[in-house]
């Protein structure tokens, strides 16, 4: 068992599949595959559940891959703090929002202060990124819900999440009577279908928090499609096949320009923070030490 053989099963495991972690690692998918077998016949354990429609790891790849997390951290710490070639590493995820508001102009003006700094950039839901950061396989996250201790959380800024609507005349008459707080308004509204995000998605966990508010539950919902997709449920929502809770950043452009209709929901309730998360651990890289500081440093002067 050696480093690479590790890194390459923690990245299958990571992106659940084998074709996905070689174009990830630009390696062959038989050059994957070939590693994560060699593995499993040296442990003499099947690490890998595979079928022609599932993909999952078993008990014992489990175990290894949370060894193998804690071991591909201990080599880079090793690196770091005693060798390397003057370069250093960055693993950064970030859920939607994040990804299309903020993170890129944060990330340019970074790599141009730190011209030996290479990223590797992940998008995932918030719980997902949150899971990998915990887990140490991500150094940086940024996510728009806070569920994990473990986990340091910085606020960033407020995200409005709002009603969005295809602007047609079917739901220009719905929102005609739209008012700030009344609740009958409300649930008449989410009688329309619905688009939803998957449940690992933070804009969808803290809509869900905020409609409880109103005594209003998932399953009151009128649910037709469940998306993996920020970007795919916006562009349904335009192509007028329902209603969703979005952020406003995300729909922004398309409400300017009259394509999409906007309820605004009471901002009290509606209302979320953006964070930059990190392990919460006593040994912190110095590059992610650099990159936080400076990312409070934008939004302190610029957001």
């Amino acid at each position: 068992m050696d480093i690479h053989q590790l890194q390459i099963f923690a990245n299958v495991a990571e992106c659940k599949g084998f074709l996905a972690a070689s174009k990830k690692m630009h390696l062959s998918q038989s050059t994957v595959s070939t590693h994560v077998s060699a593995l499993e016949h040296e442990l003499g354990k099947k690490l890998i559940r595979r079928t022609a429609r599932n993909f999952e790891l078993t008990e014992d790849g489990v175990k290894l891959y949370k060894y193998a997390v804690d071991i591909l951290l201990l080599h880079r710490k090793a690196i770091m703090e005693v060798g390397g070639n003057g370069s250093e590493f960055l693993r950064i995820g970030t859920s939607s929002v994040p990804a299309q508001w903020f993170v890129p102009t944060i990330l340019s003006g970074f790599l141009k202060k730190n011209v030996n700094t290479q990223v590797e950039m992940t998008s995932a839901d918030s719980l997902d990124i949150i899971r990998r950061v915990k887990e140490g396989s991500l150094d940086i996250g940024f996510v728009g819900t806070k569920v994990e201790k473990q986990c340091k959380y910085i606020p960033l800024i407020k995200d409005h999440l709002v009603l969005a609507a295809p602007n047609t005349k079917k739901y220009q008459k719905i929102f005609s009577g739209e008012s700030d707080s009344g609740e009958s308004d409300l649930r008449q509204i989410l009688e329309a279908p619905f688009l939803a995000r998957r449940q690992y998605s933070g804009t969808m966990k803290e809509a869900l928090g905020s409609l409880k508010y109103f005594g209003i539950e998932e399953e009151d919902l009128n649910i037709i499609a469940t998306f993996d997709s920020a970007e795919m449920l916006r562009d349904c929502v335009e192509a007028g096949m329902g209603i969703s809770i979005l952020s406003y950043q995300m729909i922004r452009e398309l409400h300017e320009s009259g394509k999409i209709l906007i309820y605004r929901l009471p901002e009290k309730e509606f209302c979320r923070e953006l964070y930059l998360i990190y392990k919460n651990e006593s040994f912190l890289p110095e590059i992610v030490k650099k990159f936080i500081h400076y990312t409070e440093k934008c939004f302190r002067e610029e957001f």
